[in-house]
């Protein structure tokens, strides 16, 4: 069957329609004219000229960089319309919106990496790799071409030391096996890395052997932690860690700030994309000596420790302990003293200085994917901020906050930006002034 592709999906599959009802199809590119069986592509009548062949040979089945069969610049026009249709489309206003920011080179540059072992019984070998999307399937791959060479390097590397030393993969059936994953985090500013051993039991019998054999093949390597998932569920690290080797994290810069980045820590991947995305949200806000400002869901206070040199005063709230452990040390390692952090649900501290009727000239705000709630957005407009900038990393839920806050104020900006080139992400920070 043909059909055409009339747009696309908030994945940004394919989609097309059939009998009323729209279907999406993977890795089809808008107005192309595709043969189609099961939902899939059989055959291109009409390619794209935004079609291009995908460096990585496995991309279809690992999902990982789903968009990679689309000419890169291309992908950020893609970005910028999904954006501003969405905002036209939800407030019915013609919303100006930036050219998508993206990258000279939109390849290796994740900076936290997680790798799965198993044994494969038909290889009759270890493999090493990722999902494939939407299974547990492990894809043998550890040629990444969005992940840092290092870390993939170390990665395929780790095979060879778990056959030298008779280290067996982790099993999810049968719960047998030691190694079930590795973590791979580098600083862009000192080379510096961070590798996570993930175990399925505390003992780990000939671990010094182990370090020794990745420190000497990898000596940038600065630390390495066992992490024990005894678990069955599809979570990657447990909640027990064990330092091995080092100071048990790294440390990195952003825009002149150092940050100390550990295992768990919330750290954006794409270095060079955040200081552009940190930059721009800090350049729309305006911010002067004289005022106050809220960093919300701070992590381990990155945005408000960039800030605090161009204001008077920073509050900063988040609800995981040890990142607020992190920030406060971070804080510390950068000699800032006009910041304070709370450790707190980001609604219920809202409301709280709501209550208060606390004066506050800013609000930087950065949710998770599935944004604010209502108690934090009313609370927002309780407290009057004469601005809001709001980091996004979902468009969709980031509209159905901006429908309660344009009650009282009105965007200024909105700009794209592509954090995780390949991939159907889009990161977007909004710039809203309190209506006159």
């Amino acid at each position: 069957m043909q059909v055409k592709i009339n747009k696309y999906s908030d994945t940004l599959k394919g989609v097309t329609t059939l009998n009323n009802k729209e279907i999406e199809i993977p890795y089809a590119i808008k107005d192309e004219i595709v043969e189609i069986s099961n939902n899939k592509i059989t055959k291109i009548i009409n390619k794209s000229k935004y079609r291009v062949e995908p460096l990585c040979k496995l991309f279809d089945k690992c999902g990982g960089c789903s968009i990679q069969h689309i000419n890169y610049l291309h992908q950020l026009e893609i970005k910028k319309d999904i954006v501003k249709d969405l905002f036209n489309n939800t407030f019915k206003k013609d919303y100006y919106v930036s050219d998508t920011i993206g990258m000279d080179n939109p390849f290796n540059y994740r900076t936290k990496n997680q790798f799965v072992y198993k044994y494969s019984y038909v290889d009759k070998k270890i493999i090493c790799g990722f999902y494939e999307e939407g299974t547990h399937n492990v894809i043998d791959n550890t040629s990444c071409i969005i992940s840092n060479t290092i870390a993939c390097n170390i990665a395929e590397y780790v095979k060879h030391i778990m056959f030298k030393l008779h280290y067996n993969a982790y099993d999810e059936d049968k719960h047998t096996g030691l190694i079930r994953h590795i973590l791979v985090k580098n600083s862009t500013y000192n080379n510096e890395i961070m590798v996570v051993i993930v175990t399925s039991q505390s003992n780990f019998p000939g671990s010094n052997n182990f370090v020794k054999e990745l420190i000497n093949k990898f000596p940038n390597i600065s630390t390495v932690i066992q992490n024990i998932n005894g678990t069955s569920s599809s979570a990657v690290l447990g909640k027990i860690e064990k330092v091995l080797y080092g100071k048990g994290y790294i440390i990195d810069k952003l825009l002149g700030c150092t940050f100390k980045v550990h295992s768990r820590s919330f750290y954006q991947v794409n270095h060079i994309q955040c200081e552009k995305l940190y930059s721009k949200a800090i350049e729309f806000a305006h911010l002067n000596k004289n005022e106050v400002i809220l960093d919300t869901y701070c992590g381990v206070g990155t945005i408000g420790i960039l800030a605090s040199k161009y204001v008077k005063k920073v509050l900063s709230c988040e609800i995981v302990k040890s990142a607020i452990d992190a920030a406060i040390d971070n804080a510390k390692h950068n000699n800032i003293k006009n910041i304070e952090f709370y450790l707190d649900d980001a609604s219920k501290f809202m409301k709280s200085l709501a209550n208060k009727h606390f004066k506050v000239d800013c609000v930087i705000m950065d949710p998770p994917r599935n944004g604010s709630d209502k108690v934090f957005l009313n609370s927002l407009l309780e407290l009057k901020p004469l601005k809001v900038i709001y980091i996004s990393c979902n468009p969709y839920t980031l509209v159905n906050d901006l429908k309660v806050l344009l009650k009282e104020y009105k965007i200024t900006h909105i700009q794209p930006v592509d954090m995780f080139c390949h991939t159907s992400h889009i990161e977007t920070i909004v710039s809203l002034d309190i209506k006159k």
